[in-house]
């Protein structure tokens, strides 16, 4: 669906009613990003809300409103990558070394797909082809109907179908 231009200006500039509605179209997206990286739930919502907040919190550095998309999933991969950062005992070169190989492959598709399909698209893609989720875990994770999740995934696959020939 997405959501128009005005909106994406209103965000911007702080009206409130726009920070919602742009909350609703981008929270399953954000969570899904930041979920690939982050197994526990309860963490993946708490990143969810600061990655939210700090979206609101730096708007003011966004100039292009078409980009909305890609600024609120950049916060939301950053925040879900310095969580692990901090997280791990590991040093975070190494962390950042271990996550770019999946990340490029992740962001690579991303990068393809989100242009041409939904949120709710993308994220059933991603689950579907890229982490290989089964149906049930796919309608466990989003709370998609089986039977709505396997006719976006069709209608999606036709889309990339048409868009990426």
């Amino acid at each position: 669906m997405g959501i128009s231009r005005r909106i994406a200006e209103a965000f911007l500039e702080g009206e409130e009613k726009a920070t919602e509605t742009v909350y609703l179209e981008f929270k399953n997206l954000m969570y899904f990003i930041i979920a690939s990286y982050v197994p526990s739930k309860e963490d993946c919502d708490d990143l969810l809300s600061e990655s939210f907040m700090k979206a609101i919190e730096h708007r003011s550095d966004m100039k292009d409103p078409s980009k909305i998309k890609a600024f609120l999933s950049t916060i939301a991969r950053n925040n879900a990558l310095n969580f692990l950062k901090k997280k791990s005992d590991v040093p975070s070169s190494e962390i950042i070394d271990r996550m770019y190989g999946e990340e490029d492959r992740c962001n690579g598709v991303l990068t393809l797909i989100e242009p041409l399909l939904t949120n709710k698209e993308t994220i059933v893609v991603y689950l579907k082809a890229v982490f290989s989720y089964t149906w049930p875990e796919i309608v466990e994770e989003t709370g998609i109907a089986e039977s709505t999740a396997r006719r976006i995934y069709a209608s999606a696959k036709e889309k990339l179908q048409k868009g990426l020939l």
